[in-house]
Parts: structure tokens; sequence; C-alpha cells
């Protein structure tokens, strides 16, 4: 199962989760039904900045979970060790954040400790590669920034730095001062459900869970933080990396330049601002110039930093959030240095805690997938497929969530889109369909709406009621018909059906009129019956001659039946019925044929 999964019962061909990725690493894939598509992440290009899971309005993207691990775990009483990241106080609103580690305690994890340690350690490595190296270095404590750089900018891997990222640096911490102790981080990144399986860095953290998760933990627990006692956590505490969340936090935790005119620096968030800064790398590098490039970037791919991450539950604006840490590091440090002015409770210094050189290191891959090119023949002949066979057939909506047509084409050659995502095409084409079916039925189609306006009507509706669109279309329906019929639809907002004369015009029809709630409008479906009724009356006329002659041969039978009678002696009245019998018999025959054709 991947990190990021589609539910498709709930995939809804909106293409939203394609037009908000930045990286487009979203593949359409046809569904059982025709013209169905789900929009699967395709783990090759994905970098797990979360857009996708965001932005979906049916919630039809699943985060991996290891959840149903972990609460056994704690259930049992293991030796579990929660690892928070700093960006916790954003988290829970109206809450003192140093109530946190009690509840972490209460539902039972059995030491519990900030992220913020192992960012310390790591603010150390940076500090003395700034001091000691004259090199270009992108920081690398965000995984989204990494799968970015090794998936789609690996050209850009020689200046990411080749260190552990905060996470990673405490679980080793974590592991060496209490071997045997599973690892739980706690945080709001979905990225770090892959950088815990990356290979060369996998071995410090067990489970990843996100603040949302622990939020959903709390309330399953029982626990209400508003309740509960704050308490210190565990072991060493950070001073200056539990700004790490902020942005320009690392580059305060590791002691380097935060002013805005120091050009040795630069601080970005953002992914569209993180991609702009790698183009420049790319570009100075293919010119051979790096002069101009800072020696530090502290890349952050979510605006404003971690307190911004994808599963972060607060409903909270981001400057709120940003206060609320900074406030939680500003009480931080007073207590702390309170303490140590006091000799109470006094803490070991967090500086003192350090990793071998070698557990800070890492390396990187060039994970960028290989995919074929399209030559200009091929793109042509894709676009051509939903109707763009010039330059300025080429809309460039991005309703589909390409940027630009000749974009959707490449990605339609390598199989991650598909022709029918065109929407513009897509509507064209049904209404050519449905205009083809109105124009060609013998039928006439006459819309009004409830004002009993003519909206629209068809070439047979101007046949039949010998108009022209162009003359009525505006005007009330009376104009070319009596709209009794048409207002019974809409003042009962119902189906009616029913046979309509008009007899000014020697036109007879069966009208049915549909009422839709939706547009408010009434739409007419009229077939004209005169010829069936003509021909229904000739037939009558026929049967009434026929009836009328039948009668003159009873009357000379009589005639006849009478003289016989008299010469045979029998009675006139007994062959007046017999023959009186055939007739009506006829007569009855004819008019059962006559209403069976009704």
């Amino acid at each position: 199962m991947g990190i990021i999964t589609t539910i498709d019962a709930k995939c809804k061909d909106c293409y939203k989760c394609l037009r908000t990725c930045p990286v487009k690493a979203i593949k359409m894939e046809r569904g059982a039904q025709p013209h169905e598509l789900h929009a699967r992440v395709c783990e090759e290009r994905c970098i797990f900045d979360g857009s996708c899971v965001l932005t979906c309005p049916q919630n039809a993207k699943k985060v991996a979970s290891d959840l149903d691990s972990v609460r056994p775990l704690l259930e049992k009483g293991e030796n579990v060790t929660a690892s928070i990241a700093p960006s916790f106080p954003s988290v829970f609103p109206d809450v003192d954040p140093r109530v946190v580690p009690t509840a972490l305690r209460l539902i039972g994890f059995s030491f519990v400790q900030e992220t913020a340690i192992g960012a310390e350690i790591v603010s150390e490595e940076y500090e003395r590669r700034f001091r000691e190296d004259e090199m270009q270095l992108i920081s690398s404590p965000c995984p989204v920034v990494v799968n970015l750089i090794e998936r789609h900018y690996p050209e850009v891997i020689p200046y990411l730095a080749p260190i552990v990222s905060p996470m990673v640096a405490h679980g080793r911490y974590l592991k060496q001062i209490m071997p045997g102790t599973r690892v739980v981080f706690i945080g709001p990144c979905i990225a770090k459900l892959g950088e815990r399986e990356t290979p060369g860095v996998d071995d410090a953290i067990d489970f990843v869970l996100t603040f949302e998760e622990l939020k959903d933990l709390f309330r399953q627990c029982g626990i209400d933080l508003g309740s509960l006692q704050p308490s210190r956590f565990d072991g060493a505490e950070p001073d200056r990396a539990r700004l790490f969340p902020v942005e320009g936090g690392m580059l305060k935790s590791a002691s380097l330049s935060t002013d805005m005119l120091d050009c040795d620096v630069l601080t970005v968030s953002g992914l569209e601002s993180c991609k702009e800064v790698l183009r420049q790398f790319i570009e100075g590098m293919e010119r051979g110039d790096k002069s101009y490039l800072p020696r530090l970037v502290d890349m952050l791919a979510c605006e404003g930093g971690c307190i911004n991450g994808p599963k972060n539950p607060s409903k909270e604006d981001i400057y709120t959030r940003r206060a609320r840490v900074l406030e939680y590091v500003k009480q931080s440090h007073d207590d702390r240095c309170h303490s140590q002015r006091s000799g109470v409770g006094c803490q070991e210094s967090p500086r003192c805690s350090s990793l071998p050189r070698e557990l800070l290191e890492r390396s990187y891959r060039n994970l960028k997938p290989v995919v074929e090119e399209p030559d200009e023949e091929a793109i042509r002949a894709i676009l051509a497929k939903t109707g763009k066979h010039s330059k300025s057939d080429e809309l460039n909506c991005g309703a589909c969530g390409y940027d630009s047509c000749r974009d959707k084409a490449i990605a339609v050659f390598q199989g991650m889109a598909d022709p029918e995502m065109c929407i513009p095409h897509m509507r064209e084409r049904a209404e050519s369909v449905a205009n083809l079916f109105v124009a060609s039925t013998p039928n006439a189609i006459i819309v009004i709406d409830e004002n009993e306006t003519i909206r629209d009507l068809n070439a047979a509706a101007e046949g039949m009621f010998k108009t022209k669109k162009g003359e009525v279309v505006g005007k009330n329906l009376s104009s070319i018909m009596e709209p009794g019929h048409f207002r019974k639809a809409l003042q009962e907002k119902a189906v009616m059906q029913g046979e309509v004369c008009y007899p000014d015009m020697e036109l007879v029809t069966y009208q049915t009129i549909f009422y839709e709630p939706g547009e408010r409008l009434a739409m007419g479906i009229i077939a004209d019956i005169t010829e069936e009724r003509k021909r229904e009356r000739r037939l009558l006329e026929i049967r009434e001659q026929t009836l009328d002659k039948a009668q003159g041969v009873i009357n000379k039978q009589m005639e006849v039946a009478q003289k016989i009678a008299g010469l045979l002696g029998e009675t006139t009245a007994e062959t007046k019925v017999l023959l009186t019998k055939l007739m009506n018999t006829f007569k009855n025959e004819g008019e059962d044929d006559e209403a069976s054709s009704r």
C-alpha cells in the first residue's frame, strides 16, 4: 500500500488534485465505467507534500497510517518513546503546550521528548560546515525538499547538505541512550512516512504518527488536555532549536545570520519559491557562475514553515500558529533560566547532547523517473484527438490540471493523462451530440422559463408552428401557440401529457411537457398527429357509408323475404328479427374496430 492512495468511490474526476500538485505526480486511470477516470498518486514522481490530500473536495485521498501498529504497543505498556516535532504548540489552541507531555504519558508512552533535541544536534553540524566549508549548501531537514531534488532536480544533489534531518538525528540519539526502545515520531508532515523507510536512515524511526492522529488518539483515550497539569519533557531539553518549525528557525538555531541584507544565507518557504531557487542553482551551474548564489539556503516546502504542515489539524491562521510556537519558546527559555538560577531541577545542557559524525551524515540518490519524450508529430496527433489542429485551437485553460494543451499531450503520451480530460472538448462533443438529436428529431421541442418566455426551440418546432427561432426566442409562448398545457406543467411542476388541438392552424398534437426544477424550465416534446387523425376520420366515413349501403341491402332483402314468407306461410316478423340481428352484428363490429384503432 502506498503512502497516499485513492478511494475510487469518492474520486469524481474533478482534476483538482492534479491542478494543485506542484510536480504533476497524479496519474489518471480508467475506471470500470465508460468515461470514468480516477486520480492515482504516482509515487515515482510524488514528493508527498500533501497538497492533493488537502485540496480533494471529496476526501478521496487516504494517507497511510501507523496508528494500528502503535496503539497495541501503548496498551501493553511496551517501551515506546515519543519524539514530538517542535511545531506541536501550534496544534492545540487554548491549552498550555506543557500539558502535551503529560497527555503522552497518560496514553502509554514510556519516554517523551521533543524532536528539537535532534534539531539542536543538526544545527551544530550546519554551523560547523558553514564555518569550515565554502561550498554552497541547501538544507535537508525537510523531506519534501529532499524528494523534490531527488525526483525532479537531481542536478542539484551535489548542493544538498549531506546531513540527516532532526527526526533521524533524534531517533538515533534516543536509541543510543535507550537501546531497545521503539521510537514514534509525531509531526505534521506526510513525507516523514517515506523518510522513515529511506535506505540509509531507516534505522532511526520505527513509526510515524501525524498530529491529526495524535489528536484522534487523545480523544479515543478520553484525554481532556484542558484538565491536565503541565509537566516537563524527559531528559535533555533544547533551547533555540525549538524555532526550527518557523521560517528562518534553522538559521537561528545554528547561530547563523538572519539579517535579510546578508547574501550568504537565504530562507525560502513554499514549493513554488523552492522550485525557483533550484532553477537558479541549475542556471548557475550551466553558466559556470555560482558566485551570486548564497552559501546556505534554508528550504521549507510549506509556506511559513512546518507549522503549516498538511497534517496540522489546527484551524488557526499561520500567524497565530507562529505566535504560539514563539510564545512557547520564550516561556520554555524563561523557565529554564529560572531553574538554572535557582539550582532546582536544572536540566542537562542540550549542547552536551551529540552524535558521532557518521550518524549525522547521509547520501542522496537520483530518483528522477526515466520517461520517453514525444516528438512533434506525436504531440500533434494527440492534440488532434481533442480537436486541436492548430495553435489557435489550443486554449491552454488549465482546467485539466496542466498549464498548457501541449503539456497535457505530453502527459498523455507518457501515460499520465487521458485525452478525455479536455473539459472544453468534452463539453463541445456532448453539446454536438445533444444538438444532433434535437435537430434530427421530427418532433417539435420548445423550452420556456417560469415566465412562459421562449428560451429555445428546434427546427421541427419552427416548421410546425410556422415561425423562425430568431423571431420568437425571448417572446411569450402565446405568440406562437396557446400555452395552457405548458402553464399547467409549470404550475404543478410535473410531467403533463395529452392531445392538444389548434383548429386555426389545422394542427392536432400529442404533447409531453417536462419540468426541470434545477433550471426552472419546462420543455415540451410535441408530436404532430394531424394526419393520423385525418386517416381515422376517413376510415370512420368509409364505415358509415358501408353501414348505409348494408342497410339498403337489408331493406331490399326484407321485401324479398316478405314475399317469400307470404308464399311459404311464414310470418314476416320472424324474418325481420333475424335480419335485424345480422345488421346489428355488422354495425357493432365496425364500432369495435374504430375503438381499437384509437
